[in-house]
Formats: structure tokens, C-alpha cells, sequence
């Protein structure tokens, strides 16, 4: 079950290099059991919990605690901490092999803030 009075920022996702697929099936509307199936191979990855007051690292955490009873279909992107640009390069490139779009990289101890930030780096 979802945990209800709990905001959590993620996405959906089917895999790496599946946006067409992932857009395919949000746009489809299909007979119920049809769209059940399709359904069954989207994820929604959870990253942050915006309305926690705490640090990213807090923030995290609570969002990992609240969905730890939700199923196979609600995952938590691990954070990963980077050690150097080696560390980070390796890592990127690791994501770019897959198709993936690349890293977002959190300040740990920043509070959440609203819209674009400096306190959030996309790579």
C-alpha cells in the first residue's frame, strides 16, 4: 500500500533507454486487465521527500522507511557517495553505457528547495 499523508518526488520507469515504452503505456487506455499487464513493468522510483523537513541524507532515509512495505513496483534510488571526479566519471560513464541519462548529485546536507537550485547538479 502507498503510504498515504507522505509527498515523494521520483519518476516512473520501465528500464534504461525505454522512454518511448514508458510513454506508450501512460498514453494507451486499454481494457482493464490489458492495461493491469502492461502496468505491472512500470516502476516509480523515489528519490526525495520534499515535505520532510530534514537534511537530503534525512530526507532519504524517511522517503526509504515510508516505502519499505510498498512492493516490488515502488524501488528507492540508492544514494551513492561520490569519493572524486575519477569516482564520479566511472560512475557516469557506468550509467552511460546502459542508455541512462546520467546522475543528479544532491548537497547531503541541504534542505529541500523548491525549483532550480544550485544545491542540485544534473550530469
Amino acid at each position: 500500500m502507498f503510504p498515504q499523508d507522505v509527498c515523494l518526488d521520483g519518476e516512473l520507469w520501465v528500464g534504461y533507454d525505454q522512454y518511448n515504452t514508458l510513454a506508450s503505456i501512460i498514453r494507451k487506455t486499454a481494457p482493464q486487465e490489458e492495461a493491469y499487464e502492461m502496468w505491472k513493468e512500470v516502476k516509480f522510483n523515489v528519490f526525495d521527500a520534499p515535505m520532510h523537513s530534514g537534511t537530503y541524507i534525512e530526507r532519504h532515509s524517511f522517503a526509504s522507511e515510508s516505502i519499505s512495505n510498498c512492493g516490488p513496483n515502488i524501488c528507492m534510488i540508492p544514494i551513492i557517495c561520490c569519493t572524486g571526479f575519477t569516482h564520479l566519471h566511472a560512475t557516469l560513464d557506468q550509467i552511460k553505457s546502459k542508455k541512462g541519462e546520467g546522475l543528479m548529485l544532491y548537497h547531503p546536507t541541504a534542505k529541500y528547495t523548491p525549483g532550480r537550485t544550485n544545491i542540485i547538479l544534473k550530469v
